[in-house]
């Protein structure tokens, strides 16, 4: 049989049980005869998400059930900003497992271990030989680079990892993750796939280094104070070769084409999205940038940025030796959106064109990705995407 997957999607906000419901179904019905082994569920925040699983499990039953509340979702059908959509897959080669992490606020290190330690009853005595782990954590209560970091400390070389960071439609207050009928916050749900079949991961990000490296001499968090001595806003105007300084004002809508690259030691760049400059010359990113670390000015375009996106199809793909696609789940930065407007639709429609125009699809904006790249071990980028297959 392989894999058998189903898509369902819902625009009821204002009845979120019946949104599920009617998610679940459509879902359902693509599928086909018997009983999924995973319910996959992507949300966004203008639903009531208990009353949605709710409405989901009235369908489902105890179907396993993982997935997240995210700034908008994907189907083969399109993207939305203010929709319900659930997949489900059902195979013969595949065996999956669950587990999660609570509390990344206080120590998002351990909170990756618990998740990862949920998963290993599947790891262990497993006469498969394809691994890859799909994490959904709380993209804006704590270092989600240490949820990844704890979760690989756990599961070692042998897996691959997917995700993203669950959010909301860019107010930035509150996300929530599922796992089976429970709605959490502030934790990491992981799911393990175990095959006899490869499986695929395609990671990429359209952005080019432009400039020399600058050393981050200080730095706490996310929060990047100096550039080589430098404070960090002052420095990447000089740096740059801006002619005109830039204002704080404008700052953001620049930087969202020329984010910071840290290189990776493998010719790679782990991109880091700035948010903000702040008055003390400050510069606020996404995600953490550690002290000492090198860093450079990147810089892309909507069309880089597509083509990245048929790329990580193509990585995806390849890995399955070619092999059909019988699902794809794809896990996008929500800053491409913004980037990208109206031609989000193409980087979808690229995408599909090389997983299969009939391939059930599903996916979501996400507050950064997890992703292992083609090489090393798994880390937690910005303004990625990641393109995840399953054979046919």
């Amino acid at each position: 049989m392989g894999i058998a997957a189903g898509v369902g999607e819902s625009k009821l906000k204002n009845e979120s049980f019946k949104a599920g419901k009617e998610a679940a179904e459509e879902a359902l019905s693509q599928m086909g005869p018997g009983s999924p082994d995973l319910v996959l569920v992507f949300s966004t925040e203008g639903f009531d998400q208990h009353e949605l699983l709710r409405g989901i499990r009235s369908v489902t039953g105890k179907i396993p059930l993982i997935g997240c509340c995210g700034a908008g979702v994907i189907t083969e059908q399109g993207l939305s900003t203010d929709s319900i959509a659930v997949m489900v897959l059902k195979s013969d080669t595949l065996s999956i497992s669950r587990g999660i992490g609570r509390n990344i606020s206080s120590d998002a290190m351990r909170a990756g271990e618990e998740s990862a330690e949920g998963l290993l009853d599947k790891l262990k005595g497993s006469k498969r030989s394809y691994y890859v782990v799909m994490m959904l954590p709380d993209g804006l209560t704590g270092n989600v680079s240490d949820v990844v970091e704890g979760a690989y400390r756990v599961l070692g070389a042998g897996c691959r990892f997917v995700g993203g960071g669950a959010g909301d439609n860019l107010k930035f207050i509150k996300t929530y993750q599922f796992l089976d009928g429970q709605v959490y916050q502030d934790a990491v749900v992981s799911a393990l796939f175990v095959s006899n079949e490869p499986m695929g991961v395609g990671v990429r990000h359209g952005w080019t280094p432009v400039g020399k490296p600058m050393i981050v001499t200080k730095a706490r968090g996310n929060v990047v104070m100096e550039l080589d001595g430098k404070p960090a806003f002052e420095a990447y105007c000089e740096h740059f070769g801006i002619e005109e300084r830039l204002s704080i004002e404008n700052f953001s809508r620049f930087a969202m084409e020329h984010p910071l690259g840290m290189p990776d030691g493998r010719g790679e760049y782990i991109i880091r999205d700035p948010l903000q400059a702040l008055e003390d010359g400050s510069i606020v990113c996404v995600a953490e940038v550690p002290e000492n670390s090198v860093v450079r000015i990147m810089r892309g375009d909507k069309e880089s940025v597509i083509s990245a996106a048929r790329r990580a199809a193509e990585d995806a793909m390849n890995m399955m030796a070619r092999r059909e696609a019988g699902a794809a789940i794809v896990f996008d930065c929500v800053s491409r959106l913004q980037l990208l407007g109206d031609k989000a639709k193409d980087e979808l429609q690229a995408i599909r064109d090389v997983v299969g125009k009939d391939v059930p699809l599903i996916g979501f904006f996400t507050f950064g990705e997890v992703a292992t790249g083609r090489t090393g071990p798994p880390a937690f980028c910005n303004k990625t995407v990641v393109v995840f297959t399953l054979p046919r």
